[in-house]
């Protein structure tokens, strides 16, 4: 009894002293901003924002190049400094710097939508953890209280067997090894309830050891709280919609990009040379003179681009069939998650009034089973019949829950 006293007190003392309350909208809350994968995408989506910006200055404001190139020789003799500085602005290049800019903004615009699925993708898996943790809990109570149970029929047999009172003690026996069954139980459920909660504690971006306790889930004010639950209305608009569209854009820009190879491209070179070699002295001189020059250049690639641009086609031809086929999922999604939630939400208030029947009859049991009026087989299995209801209820309201976050993320 003293080994068993130690090592549950170790499990209690493992599972920390709770103090701060967390229940189920801080945790969906605290996903969007603690959350280490949202926070990778959170970065993403600042990378984006700056190669928007790079491909903007791209686009209206040429690269000037300063240039100081020499021997090793002429270098000593002359010193280092910039001989010349010319910048190329092109005047057509098919297009091509104009669409890397709209791919650049399309690019931003699917990385914020990416960081939006994030979220909901994970808090789906924290709403898993959290009543994972619950469950465990409840699984702890309730074997804790038939263990007090236990004790307490040993402690009364084990006083009429000492007193001679023709107890056998087979019937002592048993009891010893239902206890401690249930003490064995009870470690299983005490290290499962740590792990759900150290789970849940990562996926909020908290330490592993930071004390929590869960608040209790209440379906009903829960479905209270959700007041008419939304319709399904155009899937194009939602955030998948958007991301799907998204994709398809890009690839368009793609296809654009490509195409742009198979024109010349014409520019300007605006130049100022500060200094250069006089060929008859072999020294350098200051000569000051700019210069405007107007090009063309054009890149034969043996049909490589051709091969490019056919690539891109049926990237984009890949992209639209894509579209179609998830916009239409998303529509099937959501018509067959609305029915999902009307059924938990009417399997879960049947199973809410089975455990509380169950509760009950467990109250009468422990008076019956303290009085001898019920066996011990019995009472355990009035014990293990509400353990199974209580973990089908916690079961039945994660995946109501999941179904209605999981409707919500998709009509978002």
């Amino acid at each position: 009894m003293r080994r068993y006293n130690l090592i549950a007190s170790f499990l209690v003392l493992s599972l920390g002293a709770y103090s701060q309350g967390l229940g189920l909208e801080e945790i969906l809350k605290r996903v969007e901003t603690g959350n280490p994968e949202v926070k990778v995408k959170e970065l993403d989506v600042m990378i984006k924002e700056k190669g928007k910006k790079k491909a903007f200055r791209n686009l209206i404001l040429p690269p000037i190049t300063m240039e100081s190139e020499n021997d090793w020789e002429t270098a000593k003799k002359e010193g280092f400094g910039f001989e010349k500085i010319e910048a190329v602005i092109p005047i057509f290049q098919g297009g091509k710097i104009m669409n890397t800019y709209k791919r650049s903004k399309s690019e931003l615009e699917l990385a914020k939508e990416e960081k939006k699925l994030a979220v909901y993708s994970w808090q789906e898996t924290a709403v898993n953890a959290y009543f994972t943790n619950l469950n465990y809990r409840k699984q702890k109570e309730i074997t804790d209280s038939t263990i007090d149970a236990l004790q307490k029929q040993h402690n009364r047999l084990n006083g009429l067997y000492e007193e001679n009172k023709l107890i056998a003690k087979s019937e002592i026996l048993k009891v010893e090894a239902n206890l401690e069954n249930n003490k064995a139980l009870n470690y299983e459920n005490s290290q499962k309830e740590r792990a759900a909660k150290e789970t849940l504690m990562q996926l909020l971006g908290y330490d592993l050891d930071r004390q929590v306790n869960l608040d209790e889930f209440n379906t009903t004010n829960y479905l209270k709280s959700l007041g008419a639950i939304k319709k399904v209305e155009d899937p194009k608009n939602t955030t998948l919609g958007k991301a799907q569209s998204l994709m398809v854009e890009l690839a368009e820009y793609d296809l654009k990009i490509a195409k742009a190879d198979l024109y010349p491209t014409l520019y300007v070179k605006p130049s100022h040379t500060f200094k250069e070699e006089n060929l008859n002295t072999n020294k350098y001189e200051t000569v000051n003179e700019g210069r405007v020059e107007v090009g063309i250049r054009y890149t034969f690639a043996w049909g490589a681009t051709l091969d490019s641009v056919d690539q891109s086609e049926y990237q984009l031809d890949q992209a639209k069939i894509k579209y179609d086929n998830n916009i239409s999922g998303i529509k099937l999604d959501m018509r067959n998650k609305l029915g999902e939630i009307e059924s938990l939400a009417g399997q879960s208030e049947a199973q809410k009034k089975r455990v509380e029947l169950l509760r009950e009859n467990l109250k009468i049991d422990n008076l019956r089973y303290d009085s001898e009026l019920v066996t011990t087989f019995d009472y355990l299995n009035s014990v293990n019949q509400l353990k199974s209801a209580e973990e089908d209820y916690y079961k039945l309201q994660r995946s109501l829950v999941l179904a209605v976050i999981e409707y919500e993320n998709l009509y978002k």
